[in-house]
């Protein structure tokens, strides 16, 4: 029983997929496209343009910034930063669920957390999907609150190099 117990925790260790920052390498530099959320007071989908650069944090080795401008709506402007955990299985915290190659050859990188979402903040699954290629850069929120069976959108970036 044991052996039985040891082999398949070491078996999880080696299957669990993990990330570090050249896996988003791909992703660094500055990029152009479009946010849409949904509005969860109307519940329809917004969109305007975005524009991203992705660049290495100087203050740690494993993290990024992420520099977002709004053409349309500067004063919303901001930054935010992606840490990768010290053993590569968590990104701001979320745990890596999967990571994969897309059918179009695209690093697929999803994230799952416990949260809270929604005007009246209630509880949800929180998942972060990053499509990461040459010439595409995706970074996608859904969520799942709790009692419900699927998933959805909650914003989207979707971003092309230029």
């Amino acid at each position: 029983m044991k052996k039985l117990l040891v082999t398949t925790l070491a078996a999880f260790l080696f299957i669990s997929p993990i990330v570090s920052i050249k896996d988003f390498k791909p992703a660094m530099g500055k990029w152009k496209g479009a946010i849409t959320y949904i509005d969860y007071t109307s519940g329809k989908p917004f969109t305007m343009p975005a524009n991203v650069t992705i660049s290495k944090d100087n203050s740690s080795d494993k993290n990024l910034v992420l520099s977002f401008e709004y053409p349309e709506e500067p004063k919303a402007n901001g930054k935010d930063t992606l840490m990768i955990s010290n053993d590569g299985r968590q990104v701001n915290g979320a745990s890596l669920v999967s990571k994969k190659k897309n059918k179009d050859g695209n690093l697929e990188i999803v994230t799952e957390e416990p949260g809270v979402d929604g005007n009246d903040n209630q509880k949800a699954i929180l998942r972060h999907i990053y499509t990461i290629g040459k010439s595409i850069f995706i970074s996608r929120k859904e969520v799942k609150f709790e009692g419900q069976n699927n998933f959805m959108l909650r914003n989207e970036y979707k971003m092309k190099r230029y």
